[in-house]
């Protein structure tokens, strides 16, 4: 059985997402709901989560055209950085980190595993850094990308929208029930919007937005689906709960411990645990509301991440 990704082709790839073990989650936070988590922290130790799926269709894009350079940008405790550099040294790429802010005395704990993999760090100005989307910035940036593949922050690229549709499609090949939702969380939207595309059409995705950006990841919710033949219908919540990015608050730490004694199953900080805590307080509010007629069954895609637990700030 494929679990980890050992080899650079678009089958073995596949043959690893579908042997990605679904959990169900037997705990008192969900009362009539019966939620399971979709295990992909575990489809590599290193290239984990959504980033697995939105680097593979660019790594083997760059293979396909022959460059042997991965070109990238990130802040410092990014995990889409983490993982190209993690994907470069298992595959064969160069690879070259473009990271927002000036070198620190000490890097992050991720930007170092960054350089232990072996990814070239260029820092660059708050200022250049936010001309990113902008086709002279590479450049700007001092990197030369001769023989490079530039992969946008976080993977927000067809390539990688089109590795997030994959995932929506092994969803419905290998679910173990019937779903009514989709819960997963939200930094920029790519993944909740080419999910969207391609999850079956009676499974409800929604989204829980990690930082205060619900205007921006609204734009790209759109822009997936104006890329898309087929769309569902999302649902972005935002409450404001969840501390700011990379942040986190007391009820949110009590909640992951509870968490993670009742189910085994580990969370972060950033991404995942905010997710379980939104689906808790919407089933909690709806139970007050409204009495279902069926127990409902919800699905959460753990994004991976993992890693990032080592950054953690109390709000």
């Amino acid at each position: 059985m494929i679990r980890y990704l050992t080899e650079l082709s678009l089958e073995h790839f596949i043959e690893a997402a579908r042997n990605v073990p679904y959990q169900q989650i037997q705990s008192d936070l969900f009362p009539d709901v019966d939620l399971w988590v979709r295990r992909d922290d575990l489809i590599d130790p290193l290239i984990s989560g959504n980033k697995a799926y939105k680097l593979i269709h660019n790594l083997l894009e760059a293979k396909e055209r022959g460059l042997d350079t991965l070109v990238t940008c990130g802040g410092a405790w990014s995990n889409h950085i983490h993982a190209t550099a993690a994907a470069g040294q298992r595959f064969g790429f160069n690879t070259i980190g473009i990271i927002r802010g000036e070198r620190p005395p000490v890097l992050s704990a991720m930007l170092q595993d960054a350089e232990r993999l072996g990814m070239e760090l260029q820092f660059v100005s708050r200022a250049d850094y936010r001309r990113r989307h902008q086709p002279d910035f590479c450049a700007n940036a001092g990197v030369n990308t001769s023989g490079a593949w530039f992969i946008p922050e976080g993977g927000a690229n067809q390539q990688g929208a089109e590795g997030v549709r994959l995932l929506g499609r092994i969803i419905g090949e290998t679910r173990p029930v019937e779903f009514d939702e989709c819960w997963l969380a939200c930094g920029t939207g790519l993944t909740l919007g080419a999910l969207a595309s391609a999850l079956p059409s009676s499974i409800q995705p929604v989204g829980v937005a990690v930082l205060k950006a619900e205007q921006s990841i609204a734009e790209a919710l759109e822009f997936w689906r104006a890329n898309s033949q087929r769309y569902l219908k999302p649902v972005l919540i935002n409450d404001g709960y969840h501390g700011g990015y990379g942040k986190s608050t007391e009820s949110l730490l009590a909640f992951q411990r509870q968490w993670e004694r009742q189910t085994e199953v580990p969370l972060d900080h950033v991404y995942t645990v905010k997710a379980a805590f939104a689906l808790m307080r919407h089933c909690a509010q709806n139970e007050k509301n409204i009495r279902k007629t069926h127990k409902e069954s919800v699905l959460m895609v753990h994004t991976g991440g993992l890693q990032g637990k080592r950054g953690l700030i109390k709000k």
